[in-house]
């Protein structure tokens, strides 16, 4: 009969016999005769195994068997000649080996395994992932909180703060952003507030609209259209794929307004570079020309 545990094959075998129990607790009744028996279940199955070990690596065999006894390692089993033992998973409770005289590899071994199952999860195991997530988003708010509050203090720290944490736009109100922005106006480049809304219409698309009110009750919006468009900034780009629901018809009306001037600031560069053109053109010119040709 053959006997698998692990990758070891037990091959040779003498005997092999299973014990099983089960856990009965007997409450003596005061007064009565007899008793009353508490199952508490039944014990893991005991296999208990002789024979001689076999095989080409039986001192690695040896080995391996020995480590799973000293670290309670559970190791698989198989074994069709036990019936009614239906053990998948096996803990060595007792390994004891001797040598044959006469032979260099081969030895005689009692084996004793048990059943092993495997231990229930705690009941806060499912928690721990939840736990850890609800930190990390504390840590996050707090962060932003701490950021918005040294923007607050210094405003031109404003877009340094947003590139290392934008989630600070969270917590900053739409008046206290355009407060914030107005008094860096003077710094801050086309480009630069064109980044600053499209990471607010990505942070907080809600709050879009509310900032870009801000800006115009301050009178500082039209200076920032004038800069989108100068340096060509497209802020309807910046914006594509959110959805700014009300706000967008103000941010189509900026990007409008950033367009026509575009325009209009092209084409009075065109005029004046014709004009300066123009200062210096002299219509009786060739004509005065011809004249000297004509008396030399």
């Amino acid at each position: 009969m053959a006997v698998r545990i692990g990758k070891i094959e037990l091959i040779g075998l003498t005997t092999i016999y299973t014990e099983d129990a089960r856990n009965l607790v007997q409450q003596r009744v005061p007064g009565q005769a007899g008793s009353v028996f508490q199952d508490l279940g039944r014990e893991p199955v005991t296999v208990v195994m002789e024979g001689i070990l076999l095989g080409e690596d039986t001192q690695g065999a040896l080995e391996e068997l020995r480590l799973a006894q000293m670290k309670s390692t559970p190791m698989s089993f198989a074994a069709d000649a036990i019936a009614g033992a239906d053990l998948t998973d096996v803990l060595i409770a007792d390994f004891q080996v001797k040598q044959l005289a006469g032979h260099e590899n081969r030895y005689s071994f009692f084996l004793k395994v048990k059943e092993y199952v495997e231990p229930p999860a705690s009941e806060d195991a499912g928690t721990a992932a939840v736990d850890q997530a609800v930190a990390e988003d504390a840590a996050t708010w707090a962060q932003g909180s701490t950021d918005a509050a040294s923007v607050l203090q210094n405003p031109d720290s404003l877009m340094e703060a947003v590139d290392s944490n934008p989630e600070l736009l969270n917590h900053l109100s739409p008046d206290e952003l355009g407060s914030v922005v107005t008094q860096t106006q003077d710094k801050l480049s086309g480009k630069s507030f064109g980044n600053l809304v499209g990471t607010l219409g990505k942070t907080n698309p809600g709050a879009v609209g509310g900032f870009l009110d801000s800006l115009k009750n301050s009178g500082s919006l039209g200076g920032f259209i004038q800069k989108l468009a100068t340096e060509g900034v497209n802020l309807l780009k910046m914006l594509k794929g959110i959805d700014l629901g009300a706000a967008m018809d103000l941010v189509k009306a900026i990007a409008g307004a950033g367009d026509f001037l575009a325009k209009l600031q092209r084409v009075a560069a065109e005029a004046k570079s014709l004009g300066e053109a123009m200062s210096g053109f002299d219509p009786l010119g060739p004509f005065k020309q011809l004249e000297a040709e004509l008396k030399s």
